[in-house]
């Protein structure tokens, strides 16, 4: 009896630590810093305290997770109102992001909220992705109004395009009304027709 006593007593400590990590959640976004790349966030998910569901408390200045290497960043746009996921790492965070290198954890926290990291947004609610070509990889807006889709026949792209420097190209470029920029003419001044582009 003694030894039921002691299974139970260890399951019910078990289930109690288990419940206690903290591993992911889904957030909505309070604010977003582009300069710093952090989110305030608020978890979507009640928790139990004291037999009744309570909101749990907002998470400050998380780094927001993107691609950052060999001198490029992909920088994702957010916005308040945005639902997302945060990470919560194994072990203080503190040293090795503010350093970027190996170091010792400056506490013994553990899978802590003080430790997390936005990994991006999630679609929820009642959008639905619409307006963008199929079988593509599109940036775009969430409209599909605007979007660049890279196909396997090409890049399509929709909207107006702002060049800040010049355009090179090595092929042809056509305009609306399949006139060729490599090719075309104009009526000469004195009758007949230009030659083509040198």
């Amino acid at each position: 009896m003694a030894g039921n006593n002691t299974y139970n007593y260890q399951q019910i400590h078990d289930r109690k630590l288990a419940e206690s990590i903290c591993v992911a959640a889904t957030v909505t976004v309070l604010a977003f810093d582009p300069a710093k790349m952090t989110v305030n966030v608020q978890p979507l998910s009640k928790h139990l305290e004291n037999g009744k569901y309570e909101s749990q408390p907002p998470i400050l200045a998380i780094p927001v997770a993107c691609t950052r290497c060999g001198g490029f960043i992909v920088r994702p746009w957010i916005k308040e109102g945005d639902t997302g996921v945060v990470l919560y790492l194994d072990h203080d965070m503190d040293s090795t992001v503010t350093g970027g290198k190996e170091a010792k954890p400056l506490t013994e926290r553990n899978h802590s909220t003080t430790d997390a990291i936005f990994v991006g947004g999630i679609v929820a609610g009642d959008y639905t992705v619409k307006g963008l070509p199929a079988e593509s990889l599109a940036l775009a807006t969430d409209d599909g109004s605007i979007y660049v889709a890279v196909k396997k026949n090409g890049v399509e792209i929709k909207g107006d395009v702002t060049v800040i420097g010049k355009v090179t190209a090595t092929g042809d470029v056509l305009s609306e009304n399949a006139v060729s920029g490599a090719h075309h003419t104009h009526p000469g001044d004195s009758g007949g027709r230009t030659g083509q582009p040198s």
